[in-house]
């Protein structure tokens, strides 16, 4: 079921009187409570108007945030300028320096540094405000829509979302205000703020979207900004929706491992399976754009006998037995010598043997023979086809020797001659291993 809604953090957006409640909710929950301040207009009205709303105590739980990224030569004038506001409002301030990473969008990696600050700087229970707007809104659609984006992309800006992988939450409640609404309140209030003067540099898309493209629709659709906020608002709610009907359905599509059974989406048209693979990777926290949603479909509808593997920075997708897995990436086996008693962590396991010294873990063997309980052999690779183990566990498994001789794999298989070796191993569930085992 949908989460139940909160309360909308302005009751109203023309003076920016923020919902008493929401204010209470935000504070009442959060350790801290930051603002991002750039020290321009749109997080100088929101500072100000949050600080002239809420409570002494509540005041001691704000923090203001500036990031200082060094890409203008005012950079520190405007870190001097954010100090002083802070001083003057009487909330604690904290800059953070950062370094830009080397991306082709100079955009995306100012972004990413602030991105990366804030999660540096927050704890689980924190909360960040920013002041992104309506024209935010509308120039974000428009940007995904000119770059084909598909119906997540047109939910825009969400209004609340966790930051990275923790439990830190990020609100911008300033997303359905206009503009024009922060503008006359910083007016009003005699506010003097900074001037980025890159934002008026129409080598950036969104600039070029402000100052040549929105204005030209806004004269011959004058309700543009809150039409195609009203769309988001409304997409964002449909997608959502969506998204938990597409996973309860993966669900019963998949294994007890994370594995999606294809024999349920094979057969059906291109663009549905690229709907499902959209959404399977989706749960996972994997965003592939469309291209590479393409290549991976053609790869995974190859005959059963291939091993395609799927790389991407941060894993791969790789198939066993007609379900895929996303796994993640590989690392170098670890060998050791094993102290008796003593658990060895390993990248994908871990594994503990008491009864001998002399015991060591070897890289996979090949072309040798087990010896079977029922005194027959096996060969190595047709008993791993037996156990159906997966190619990608294959290599890592604990190949346990003393001297030459293979004595055990894991807890998978012991050679009858070495039964007083208690061996103890456990698989990580990072790496799956859809195996019923048995020795």
């Amino acid at each position: 079921m949908m989460k139940r809604s909160t309360p909308k953090p302005l009751t109203s957006a023309s003076p920016l009187r923020f919902n008493a409640e929401w204010i209470d909710s935000v504070f009442s929950k959060a350790k801290k409570v930051w603002i991002g301040f750039s020290g321009g207009v749109d997080s100088y009205v929101l500072l100000h108007a949050l600080v002239n709303q809420i409570s002494a105590e509540q005041k001691q739980k704000l923090m203001v945030l500036h990031v200082h990224h060094g890409l203008s030569v005012n950079a520190d004038d405007w870190l001097k300028h954010c100090e002083h506001v802070s001083d003057k409002l009487g909330v604690s301030f904290l800059a953070e320096r950062v370094r830009l990473e080397t991306q082709a969008s100079l955009e995306d990696a100012a972004r990413n540094a602030r991105y990366q600050a804030f999660q540096k700087i927050m704890s689980d229970q924190d909360v960040i405000l920013l002041a992104h707007h309506a024209g935010d809104q509308v120039e974000t659609v428009l940007f995904r829509l000119l770059r084909g984006t598909g119906g997540k992309g047109l939910t825009g800006i969400p209004q609340e979302r966790l930051l990275g992988n923790g439990n830190a939450r990020l609100i911008r409640p300033f997303l359905t205000a206009s503009k024009n609404d922060i503008e006359d309140y910083a007016l009003q209030h005699k506010l003097v703020w900074i001037h980025d003067e890159s934002n008026t540099d129409e080598r950036f898309t969104r600039n070029f979207l402000r100052q040549r493209v929105v204005p030209v629709l806004k004269e011959r659709f004058p309700k543009m900004e809150q039409n195609i906020v009203s769309s988001a608002q409304r997409i964002a709610t449909d997608y959502a929706m969506l998204s938990q009907f597409a996973q309860q359905q993966l669900t019963v599509w998949s294994d007890a491992f994370g594995g999606l059974d294809l024999s349920f989406i094979m057969d059906k048209p291109a663009e549905e399976r690229f709907f499902w693979w959209r959404y399977f990777l989706q749960s996972k926290d994997v965003s592939l754009p469309q291209a590479q949603l393409e290549s991976v479909d053609a790869m995974f509808s190859s005959a059963e006998d291939k091993q395609p593997e799927f790389e991407f920075p941060h894993g791969r997708i790789m198939r066993h037995q007609h379900a895929v897995y996303l796994l993640p990436p590989d690392e170098a086996v670890k060998l050791a010598v094993l102290v008796s008693g003593e658990m060895l962590l390993r990248p994908f396991d871990e594994i503990c043997v008491t009864g001998s010294d002399s015991c060591e873990l070897k890289a996979r063997p090949h072309g040798v023979s087990l010896n079977m309980p029922n005194g027959k052999t096996r060969k190595l690779k047709k008993w791993l086809n037996d156990q159906a183990i997966p190619s990608w566990w294959r290599e890592h498994l604990p190949y346990l020797y003393q001297g030459d001789t293979l004595v055990a794999i894991g807890d998978l298989w012991q050679h009858p001659d070495y039964s007083y070796l208690d061996i103890k191993w456990q698989a990580s569930s990072a790496l799956p291993l859809p195996i019923t085992k048995c020795r």
